[in-house]
């Protein structure tokens, strides 16, 4: 009896302490939501809701001479470098995509910027919902363009309660191949 007592006693310190051990390497990944980098504008943001010009055309703005919030970059398949940003929309925000060469920025600056880490899970849309332009109610909605029930997109990211997603509009309907969009995490279920 005393010899099970041991066994269950060691067991239970050793599940205690590799338990212990991987949440001690586990690292919290920043949300793309953390960067406190501003960007001085030097030209107007052509912008796109992805990085690169595979995705939908978003709008120009004209904020050359401002200060914009850069949220992360990345490179698309050419080489180029987009930079996620909050660009000011009237009384919203808008998260978009646009080059790197539209602005100033220091070597420093520029080195602190996070490499953005897409996620690539598939998801099935459980409920319909309006594509926003970032995540939260600070941030506007696209102008019909919804994510409908029943599709499958990929996760992208994860912020506070939305999650942006994106899909392959079908052949023929778009001008463009791919949309991003940010919804409300809980219309979707990771497959």
């Amino acid at each position: 009896m005393r010899k099970i007592i041991r066994i269950r006693r060691s067991a239970f310190l050793l599940v205690f302490m590799l338990m212990a051990c991987m949440c001690a390497t586990v690292q919290a990944l920043p949300s793309s939501g953390d960067s406190d980098i501003m960007a001085l504008a030097g030209d107007k943001l052509s912008t796109r809701n992805g990085p690169s010009t595979d995705y939908k055309e978003t709008e120009t703005y004209f904020v050359a001479g401002e200060y914009i919030r850069l949220i992360s970059r990345c490179t698309d398949s050419n080489g180029v470098v987009w930079v996620q940003c909050d660009v000011p929309a009237g009384y919203n925000m808008r998260r978009v995509y646009t080059g790197l060469k539209r602005f100033q920025i220091s070597n420093d600056d520029l080195a602190r910027l996070p490499w953005e880490y897409p996620l690539y899970y598939k998801a099935k849309v459980i409920k319909t919902s309006t594509g926003m332009y970032g995540p939260g109610y600070g941030y506007g909605n696209y102008y019909m363009l919804t994510v409908d029930k029943g599709m499958t997109v990929t996760v992208i990211a994860i912020e506070s309660d939305y999650v942006q997603v994106e899909w392959s509009p079908r052949a023929g309907t778009q001008k463009y191949t791919i949309c991003r969009v940010w919804i409300p995490l809980d219309s979707i279920v990771i497959q």
